[in-house]
């Protein structure tokens, strides 16, 4: 992953665009004070199972009946108008913890689209891709399109897996997928690849390790994955997709 410049959070791999950063106490004061605000918010206003890592041990304890899982099991054929997420099926509901107007989460928001908005235009000045218009996305607002806290217990993970939920709908421009990171979880280090973020990319695999405070967005096409997770606290990070809107159609 190379950094465009030393003063940027624009990094390429391939060369697809990354976003990285460590967010600062200019930005949110004291970094510490502000995710235990976070977290404290998460508490607040969710149960423990709408924050969980949707795997195979959390499934009976969605929102699905029995039932309904039955019917989805035993259908022999079936087509979706929309490709969804590659990876496994995601059963609890997003919880769409960005939506609160709590005064961190709200702070956060707007750090975490302006720093889309930062990294649509760096990458679009390089011209790697005719698709990236300065003069395109100046004419389009960004918008955050659904997020998710979760708390990663002792071997949480995530299966690779995409973010083209919206693909087909022409509303949604430069659709990017992120995350921001709580709290690393205080990692095994017998484990070097606990709970560790993965992109896969042209038969490559780039490994990077969440720190606390640390935000990160990438196109949402692009696969992606979190290995397994063991530590002495949970892994926590809020996840969500951005796109753009155009302005002229008021759709925000």
């Amino acid at each position: 992953m190379k950094q465009l410049d030393k003063k940027s959070g624009l990094h390429l791999i391939n060369p697809i665009p990354v976003w990285k950063r460590q967010i600062t106490e200019k930005d949110v004061g004291d970094v510490e004070k502000f995710n235990s605000k976070l977290i404290e918010d998460s508490k607040n206003y969710y149960s423990n199972w709408e924050t969980e890592v949707p795997d195979e041990k959390h499934l009976d304890k969605s929102s699905f009946s029995q039932e309904n899982i039955e019917k989805l099991n035993d259908r022999d054929i079936f087509s979706h108008t929309q490709k969804p997420a590659v990876g496994k099926w995601h059963a609890v509901p997003t919880n769409n913890f960005l939506n609160l107007k709590t005064p961190e989460v709200v702070k956060l928001k707007k750090i975490i689209l302006n720093d889309y908005l930062a990294a649509l235009n760096e990458f679009s000045f390089l011209g790697y891709d005719s698709q990236y218009s300065v003069e395109s996305i100046s004419k389009s607002n960004p918008h955050l399109d659904e997020s998710w806290i979760q708390f990663y217990k002792n071997g949480d993970y995530k299966v690779l897996h995409n973010h083209l939920r919206y693909e087909k709908d022409d509303k949604f421009k430069h659709i990017w997928a992120g995350g921001y990171y709580i709290d690393d979880g205080n990692p095994d280090v017998w484990q070097p690849y606990s709970g560790r973020f993965e992109f896969n990319i042209r038969n490559s695999r780039y490994f990077v390790k969440p720190k606390s405070g640390m935000i990160m967005l990438w196109p949402g096409d692009i696969l992606h994955a979190v290995n397994p997770f063991y530590g002495s606290r949970d892994r926590v990070c809020i996840n969500f997709n951005l796109s753009l809107r155009d302005v002229s159609k008021r759709m925000l």
